[in-house]
């Protein structure tokens, strides 16, 4: 499985995934939608309006990316994952068992200080406690 967010990150660690798969394997690629939203004072929680709209914009990225995909690999099989949720790490883990994903490759964004302490890692929370090898590209 490789977590993919169209950035350059995940794009690498895409490339890795094809270098290490062998033909004939499905490759997961996983895309998490998170939405925006509001908490009022009486704890309601609102989604962005446009959250249908975003939701449709990546599916139909993430088409036009496994055509691209199915192109330039022959043999190769990519199957695309679309979950709206807010929490990165726990999709990932709940779809690498769901799934039965014998390896998770993803990039790393690389956040460092405040930032990490106050966001968290997503791949280190994934190494920590996926139940299958993980391995984390680091971006160049």
């Amino acid at each position: 499985m490789c977590p993919y967010d169209f950035s350059e990150n995940a794009g690498e660690a895409l490339r890795y995934a094809v270098k290490l798969a062998n033909p004939n394997t499905e490759i997961c690629l996983l895309n998490i939608i998170q939405l925006p939203y509001l908490i009022d004072p009486y704890g309601f929680v609102y989604y962005d309006e446009k959250a249908d709209q975003l939701k449709n914009d990546v599916e139909s990225a993430m088409e036009k990316k496994i055509n691209e995909l199915n192109d330039r690999y022959k043999g190769f099989v990519f199957s695309p994952h679309i979950a709206v949720n807010n929490d990165p790490a726990e999709v990932i883990l709940q779809k690498q068992q769901e799934a039965g994903c014998e390896m998770v490759i993803m990039g790393s964004h690389g956040r460092k200080g405040l930032k990490r302490l106050l966001m968290g890692s997503v791949a280190e929370t994934v190494l920590r406690e996926a139940d299958c090898p993980v391995l984390i590209i680091k971006h160049k």
